[in-house]
């Protein structure tokens, strides 16, 4: 059998040959995941010979990465906010545009001091809520309407050493809300259902109803608009990810409900992706 580099170059071309544009990495990082090892140390194995089990695995990994599956799927491991999540094809793959997200509610919490409990709706593998327990002195709600995606982020909650500060409920967005926040965070669906039709083969993996809202997109912010309110306390902030194509229409949902201390926080591109609503 051929050892370990042979493998890799052969691998890189397959998947190049493919149009996988990230070929070389893709090839090393799979093949990381079947050794269970850090990229840094392929180099010093690279004339190993692999057994037989890891050599099927490793085919099986190229084949499923040749159909476009995502790598985070291929390898069930996500790496968020320094963390490590699980995540299968029944929640989203944990973005680095949302850390912007969660680095912004982690700095306003530590500038005041009174931020003490969080919802997060539509919560997905956890991960918002969970890197948020995780730097921070806070408590967290964290509500999804799928009961699989619950039991991952309940999964992933406990293998990051938070789960006593996380309470996992199923609710279709508010639904099963009665008491107020001093922070409310959510990732919602918010591709329009125009843009679907364009998206990189690797999202049509992912769950759609955790991506594609109706409404030209809109349809949960303006549950939340509705909702906020009735669930924000006094002082309280909310936080929220936008859509950059659509968000001066997302800031408008908001404003036409009255609430006017709106900020947009930019991404590491540019493009709006946090909305942050402050209560008073």
């Amino acid at each position: 059998m051929q050892n370990i580099f042979e493998i890799l170059k052969q691998s890189e071309t397959t998947l190049a040959e493919n149009k996988i544009e990230e070929a070389k990495l893709d090839a090393e990082v799979l093949l990381c995941g079947v050794l269970n090892i850090k990229r840094s140390e392929l180099f010093l194995l690279r004339n190993k010979q692999l057994t037989l089990s890891e050599y099927k695995l490793y085919q099986n990994y190229i084949q499923r990465r040749i159909k476009r599956e995502p790598l985070s799927y291929i390898l069930e491991k996500s790496e968020f906010m320094g963390l490590n999540f699980f995540v299968n094809r029944n929640v989203l793959i944990p973005r680095q545009e949302t850390e912007i997200l969660v680095e912004e509610v982690i700095k306003n919490i530590k500038q005041n001091n009174n931020l003490k409990t969080l919802l997060d709706v539509g919560t997905g593998s956890g991960c918002i809520p969970i890197s948020i327990c995780k730097y921070c002195d806070i408590s967290s709600v964290a509500v999804d309407i799928s009961v699989s995606a619950l039991e991952i982020a309940k999964q992933n909650a406990i293998s990051n050493g938070v789960e006593n500060k996380i309470v996992f409920k199923k609710s279709d967005m508010f639904n099963n809300i009665s008491e107020k926040f001093d922070i409310i965070t959510s990732n919602p669906p918010y591709v329009t259902e125009q843009e679907f039709k364009t998206v990189q083969k690797e999202l049509l993996f992912e769950p759609k109803n955790a991506l594609v809202a109706s409404d030209d997109g809109l349809f949960f912010y303006k549950i939340i608009a509705d909702n906020l309110s009735k669930f924000l306390n006094v002082d309280g902030v909310a936080f929220f990810e936008l859509n950059s194509n659509i968000s001066k229409q997302i800031k408008a949902v908001f404003e036409n409900k009255g609430y006017k201390n709106i900020t947009i926080i930019k991404d590491y591109a540019g493009l709006d992706r946090v909305l942050v609503i402050k209560n008073g």
